[in-house]
């Protein structure tokens, strides 16, 4: 049975296409999960494993994987703050930014929502602006908060049958 989630959660898309210590990416996936345990009130909810076909991304990158995680912020954080707290763990894992848009990496974090707030920063914008276009996105999304969670006035569910990214693989449980 899903877990209800609030509308003070906030929700984090998880991805990564290169190995870090090991040679496989959900190795670092689940890591990275177990460092954002902190971050969250109480247990986080996770999404399944999912590998997708790079998206917008230079020629000849690896498939990523990718997962949707919902935590309940701490009463002292603010979407800001969170965002530096998760870019604290890409560096961790070894993230680095070279410029390149949309580049293979070790990790990365997006943070997609923040209960319903709506910002527009030079640093960031709530909700994600490409999460309504993303399947990688949307699907675990949509495991997790279930199709009555809204992004830009519509449900998950209604953005992802309007999705024309290539299918899913779903790889297993956390």
């Amino acid at each position: 049975m899903r877990r209800k989630l609030t509308s003070g959660h906030a929700f984090v898309a998880l991805g990564a296409n290169l190995p870090l210590d090991t040679p496989n990416p959900e190795d670092t996936l689940r890591s990275a999960m177990a460092a954002m345990i902190p971050l969250s009130q109480q247990l986080p909810v996770l999404s399944g494993i999912y590998e997708s076909e790079p998206k917008d991304c230079p020629p000849g990158s690896p498939l990523y994987l990718n997962a949707v995680v919902g935590i309940l912020p701490r009463a002292d954080e603010d979407p800001l703050t969170l965002l530096h707290k998760l870019q604290a763990i890409e560096l961790r894992f070894g993230r680095t930014r070279s410029g390149v848009i949309n580049e293979s990496r070790t990790l990365d974090l997006d943070l997609l929502a923040f209960g319903d707030k709506e910002m527009d920063t030079p640093e960031l914008t709530l909700p994600h602006p490409r999460a309504h276009q993303r399947r990688f996105v949307l699907q675990p999304w949509l495991e997790i908060a279930g199709n009555e969670w809204l992004l830009k006035g519509r449900t998950l569910g209604d953005w992802l049958l309007e999705c024309q990214d290539p299918p899913l693989s779903r790889l297993q449980e956390w």
